[in-house]
């Protein structure tokens, strides 16, 4: 995350929204473990928000990938923002779509991956564009064999 450029708005906004899609099941145990990566580019409150809090449900599609030891790749592409009721001075509404895939060792079933879009809130924290407030809807897919 230190290599990322936090003097951009949309930079910003796509690098924490892919790094929220990118697992590894070997290292993390729940789908909320990619926000400890993020926490440079996003504020402690957005992620509590966003997230819950911290819990250890996982959904289907998590257990399925980690029973196949997976990782993910994610994609992002940004897309037009809707009107946002909220914005302050300096605050920019950025609207990113994340794609993800699943790889595994060849043979094991992953989930197909999965789209998100996303919303995120971005505005000068400390000297730094920063995350501070993003909303994502997933839409999930079904299972099928890595090659």
């Amino acid at each position: 995350m230190s290599t990322v450029d936090r003097s951009s708005k949309e930079v910003v906004a796509i690098e924490a929204m892919r790094a929220l899609a990118v697992w590894d099941t070997t290292q993390d145990t729940t789908p909320s473990d990619a926000s400890t990566r993020v926490q440079e580019l996003v504020t402690q409150e957005a992620l509590e928000w966003s997230t819950g809090g911290s819990g250890s449900w996982a959904p289907m599609w998590w257990r399925q990938a980690q029973a196949a030891g997976a990782w993910s790749s994610a994609d992002t592409e940004v897309v037009p923002t809707m009107e946002h009721g909220e914005t302050r001075e300096g605050m920019e509404w950025i609207s990113v779509e994340v794609t993800w895939a699943w790889h595994a060792a060849e043979g094991e079933v992953v989930p197909e991956g999965g789209t998100r879009a996303c919303t995120a809130a971005v505005e000068e924290v400390d000297g730094q564009e920063t995350v501070t407030a993003y909303h994502c809807e997933d839409q999930e897919a079904a299972p099928s064999e890595s090659s």
